[in-house]
């Protein structure tokens, strides 16, 4: 089984004095990044994507990360 006790990521909880909690948690401070999704598609809880539907009469008040023109490939 794994764990975190070496991972350069881990913030340990420390004391006043500055030594290891005896708790033994601590903070992850990993950086997450989060997939840009387009303008059609939204998260909804627990972390999933939704949406995809899409309409030719309908623009978007924002610019879609993910456009691209069908002569782009």
């Amino acid at each position: 089984m794994e764990n975190c006790i070496s991972c350069r990521y881990a913030d340990w909880y420390r004391t006043k004095n500055g030594e290891l909690h005896p708790s033994g948690n601590g903070l992850c401070t990993c950086p997450c990044e989060i997939p840009v999704l387009p303008n059609a598609k939204c998260w909804v809880v627990p972390p999933t994507i939704s949406g995809g539907y899409i309409n030719r009469n309908h623009e978007f008040d924002t610019p879609c990360p993910c456009y691209k023109t069908e002569s782009d490939e």
